[in-house]
């Protein structure tokens, strides 16, 4: 299904900018737009992760140090193995 993308224009930091094209000069991003995207959806990603473990934790109390550490840990097994497995955009 093709989705149409919606032209916006947003003013960064020269820092900013020069991080998204050398991503895309080292083939990170196949576009700028593409590395802000990206940086906005995993913003969005761990915005609800913190929020879920928020409710989590005023349901059952804090989550210890080990299984957070259990958590982060397979967090970045399983992003690894979905960025190796999800074809470029």
């Amino acid at each position: 299904m093709l989705r149409m993308k919606e032209r916006i224009t947003i003013s960064v930091e020269p820092e900013v900018a020069q991080i998204a094209r050398e991503d895309v000069e080292a083939g990170r991003a196949p576009s700028v737009s593409a590395a802000v995207e990206d940086a906005v959806v995993r913003r969005k990603r761990s915005r609800a992760l913190r929020e879920a473990v928020e409710l989590w934790e005023a349901e059952f109390g804090p989550i210890s140090k080990e299984a957070r550490e259990w958590a982060r840990k397979e967090l970045k097994r399983a992003f690894r193995e979905i960025s190796s497995s999800t074809p470029e955009r």
